[in-house]
Parts: structure tokens; C-alpha cells; sequence
């Protein structure tokens, strides 16, 4: 083998590291999703490894292998299999790949997916609805402090090394990580259905009645009181419905999301057109 059997220069490391960082969905692709990514981020490396152009090609088609996992996680892999690849253990390297990128995938998805995201974009979306310039900041910051993240997470794997295997698989902390985000993403949307879903009320006139004396005067009326009933039942009776009804056709029926919302438009229009909301 040609090797060149020496340590990496920090210039791969680094180009590494930003090439994965940056690059590692560029390619994406159905057949082998992010391989082509991370085949392309492994090349400084490997150019630095060995010295003949043939033992370069057979080391990269070895990275061309299927590889999936979560972008922002991928990094704590990619490091440590750089140091992997540093002491010419690519076996091992392409082991923990495939050991790794499916519980980094869950922990990652959990974060941004059901933390991060869907927490932060509802409340940019309160700020947007009341005018604030602060809604860009809660959507974009959130998003892009988790982009920088992956520098650290690539040195943290990058010392190390296969030992961080050990590090995912037996830190109990991960698992509460991933239960705990969920429960405050969840908690967190479910707290804001009143005050995003408020305007889902009952109009005034809808059903009202009116009582008018001889000179035509409105003495009494029922406009408002449909509502007021439904208030005192159980505040914001028709947002939390309304969003039961989702989840239902979503988690239960198995709707997608798409024929979700057209189905929530077509209620709306139909309510609209007959003055019920």
C-alpha cells in the first residue's frame, strides 16, 4: 500500500471538516444519500494519506458506500473517522460509521426536529403576526447556532476517535436528552394553540336573536352567546378541537400533512360562506 504514513496536517483537517460542514447534502441522492457528500469531505484527507492515484480512488470508493444520519450530527462522525483514517483504520472507520448514524440520526432529528424548529418558528410566527422584526431572529438564530455546533462536534470526535462510540451508545444522558425535547417541543406548541388559533371563534351574529320594543329599540339580543356557552365549557374550545383534529387524521388516520391543511381550508371556507366564523 502506498502509503504516506504520516500525521494530517491541520490544512486537511480543517478542509475536511468545512467540506463536510458545508458540502455533506450537496449531493444527495436516493441511491446512496449522503455518501457522495462525505466522500468529497474525505478527500483532503485521503490525498494527504496516500501518494498514488489509484490507492486515493480505492480509499474514496470505499466513502462511496451508503451513509445517512443527521447533517448537524454526521459532524461527531466524520471526526472521529478522520482519526480513524489518520492511523490507517478505515475498517474500523466505515464500522462506526454504520454503528453510529442511525441513534446519531434519532438524536439530531429529536433536537431540531421536534426542539429546535417547530418551537422557535412559533414563536418568530407570534412575533411576525404583531409586527416584530425579532420573528427573523427567532427563526434564523436558532438555526444557524446549531449550524456552528458542527465545528466543535467534528473536533470532539476527531480526538476521540472510536471511543466516541462509547460515548453515544452508553451516555444514558442522550436518551433523557431526547425525551426531555420532546416533551418541551410538544409542550411548547401546545401552549401557544390558544394565542395562535384565538381568532377561531363563533361570530357574534351567527344563530343571534333580537328583542325589540315598540319603538324598535333593541332590548335584549343573543348575539355572542354561542360563544360564551362554548367559553364556559372550556376556553378556546374550538382551537384545542381544531388541533385534535389534526393530530387525529395525521397520527391516527395516517393524513399527510398536505390533504391535512386542504381539508382545513375547505372547513373554513365552508364555515366562512355560511357566517359561522
Amino acid at each position: 500500500m502506498a502509503r504516506t504514513n504520516k500525521k494530517l496536517s491541520q490544512k486537511a483537517i480543517r478542509s475536511a471538516c468545512t467540506r463536510h460542514n458545508w458540502g455533506l447534502q450537496w449531493c444527495w441522492n436516493y441511491e446512496r444519500m449522503q455518501a457522495c457528500g462525505y466522500a468529497w469531505a474525505m478527500e483532503p484527507v485521503i490525498k494527504e494519506l496516500y501518494d498514488t492515484v489509484d490507492e486515493q480512488c480505492r480509499e474514496l470508493e470505499r466513502h462511496m458506500q451508503f451513509y445517512n444520519t443527521h447533517p448537524g450530527a454526521s459532524a461527531l462522525i466524520m471526526g472521529a473517522d478522520v482519526a480513524l483514517e489518520e492511523n490507517y483504520q478505515g475498517e474500523v472507520g466505515d464500522s462506526l460509521k454504520v454503528a453510529l448514524m442511525g441513534p446519531l440520526a434519532g438524536i439530531g432529528d429529536t433536537i431540531q426536529g421536534v426542539l429546535v424548529t417547530p418551537t422557535f418558528n412559533i414563536i418568530g410566527a407570534s412575533l411576525a403576526a404583531e409586527g416584530s422584526w425579532l420573528s427573523i431572529v427567532a427563526t434564523t438564530l436558532p438555526i444557524l447556532i446549531l449550524f456552528i455546533i458542527r465545528w466543535p462536534l467534528f473536533n470532539y470526535g476527531y480526538k476521540q476517535g472510536v471511543n466516541v462510540i462509547s460515548d453515544v451508545n452508553g451516555a444514558s444522558a442522550l436518551d433523557r436528552l431526547q425525551v426531555a425535547a420532546s416533551v418541551l417541543g410538544l409542550t411548547v406548541v401546545g401552549g401557544f394553540v390558544p394565542s395562535i388559533l384565538s381568532g377561531l371563534t363563533i361570530k357574534d351574529d351567527f344563530l343571534a336573536t333580537e328583542l325589540t320594543n315598540e319603538a324598535g329599540e333593541v332590548v335584549s339580543t343573543t348575539a355572542g352567546q354561542i360563544q360564551a356557552g362554548l367559553d364556559a365549557i372550556l376556553p378556546y374550545m374550538i382551537p384545542i378541537l381544531a388541533t385534535a383534529l389534526c393530530y387525529w387524521l395525521i397520527k391516527i388516520k395516517k393524513v399527510t400533512p398536505l390533504k391535512t391543511i386542504l381539508l382545513l381550508a375547505l372547513i373554513a371556507f365552508v364555515f366562512g360562506a355560511f357566517g359561522v366564523m
